[in-house]
């Protein structure tokens, strides 16, 4: 599990530079709040819609070798970023790393479920912990770099990365047989009619757990420099948003395998909700830790839906992941867009308000979950 939660930081910690970049973005390509949340969106969809299609490929050909070579182009890509001067550019590298996030996901998500055992809940907290750790870690580090040396230097960031990532193939290669894979693909071809309807309930609680997650994430960094704070600062809203998601994630994990998926994901999704809204409407000072808080709930239902839906749709966990971990994503990234269109007319916070209440309805659609009862 060690270097699978090694590659899930690295691989999502070079995915995270957009949003804490993005107040400089947005002063060097004249981006309106509305052009910002389409390049978010774009990402998004690129790392996202593609996953269930790769993670049925993956499933297939049974390589866990596959597993570091979206890091290295999520880092190649991303690692370009601070030298993009025009819109074509930006969006080309945004593609890019977004591919290279949607060959990580599902392969890895398989690796996982073949070494979690009967703590699956537990292997997934731990795998999907690295990931929200990697976006909690990147504004620490990405900002303070950029002040100091300036966006032009953001490619000497890929040498280092690759480095670990190169260890992490070496000691994936070498411990092949510890990956060993269950639930091996049936033979007979994949439909969309054939999906459970509880897999379906699943995924939407999902989607509306991610178009909140997706909208506060894009746009942190904007709202807090708007309230007058430094581009650090914001980067830092972030990371006390994800690291705070990554605990959440670890311990609704361990929660899951005690007392099942439906509780945790009902808990964390109702207890969300009034965080979101004192961070927005709240006390200034205290503004960090209900954005903790909120993080720390919203996120914490991450590798519960995960392991969740792989034990509806046993036999395809790569493409139940790329669905769950990715697919849902996209569908909550297609907000941003129009939630940035909004905000131009209407101001951010009044528009993030309406989207503090979309967990309720993710928690209230829980309600007519059945748990799988299958390993």
């Amino acid at each position: 599990m060690a270097p699978l939660f090694l590659g899930h930081l690295v691989n999502d910690g070079f995915g995270s530079f957009f949003a804490p970049l993005l107040p400089l973005l947005i002063h060097r390509l004249d981006l309106s709040l509305a052009m910002a949340g389409a390049f978010g969106t774009l990402r998004i969809l690129i790392s996202s819609l593609t996953q269930p299609g790769l993670g049925y490929l993956l499933d297939r050909a049974q390589r866990p070798i596959l597993a570091v070579v979206g890091p290295v182009l999520t880092i190649f890509a991303m690692g370009f970023i601070g030298r993009v001067g025009s819109l074509w550019q930006l969006a080309v590298v945004l593609m890019a790393g977004g591919l290279g996030i949607a060959l990580f996901h599902p392969a890895n998500a398989s690796l996982v479920a073949a070494t979690g055992g009967n703590k699956r809940g537990l292997a997934m907290a731990f795998f999907s912990a690295g990931g929200t750790l990697g976006g909690a870690i990147a504004p620490l580090i990405i900002v303070p770099y950029v002040n100091a040396f300036g966006l032009d230097r953001t490619p000497w960031l890929i040498i280092p990365a690759l480095g670990v990532i190169g260890l992490i193939g070496v000691s994936i290669s070498k411990n092949t047989d510890s990956y060993r894979l269950i639930d091996a693909p049936e033979k007979e071809k994949f439909s969309l009619r054939g999906l459970p309807s509880g897999l379906i309930l699943l995924w939407t609680v999902i989607v509306f757990r991610s178009l909140a997650g997706t909208s506060f994430w894009n746009f942190l960094a904007v709202m807090i420099t708007e309230r007058g704070a430094s581009t650090l600062v914001g980067g830092a809203g972030i990371s006390v948003f994800a690291l705070s998601g990554a605990l959440g994630g670890f311990v609704g994990g361990i929660l899951s395998d005690r007392i099942g998926p439906k509780r945790v994901l009902f808990g964390s999704l109702v207890l969300a909700f009034p965080f979101l809204i004192l961070f927005l409407h709240g006390p200034a000072e205290l503004s960090l830790l209900f954005l903790g808080l909120a993080g720390f709930f919203l996120f914490s239902s991450t590798p519960v839906g995960i392991v969740a839906a792989q034990r509806l749709l046993p036999g395809k966990v790569g493409l139940v992941s790329g669905l769950v971990m990715g697919f849902a994503w996209g569908v909550g990234g297609l907000s941003l867009a129009p939630i940035g269109w909004l905000a131009d007319l209407y101001g951010l916070v009044p528009v993030m308000t309406g989207v503090a209440f979309l967990p309720l309805i993710g928690a209230v659609l829980v309600l007519f979950y059945h748990e799988c009862k299958r390993g």
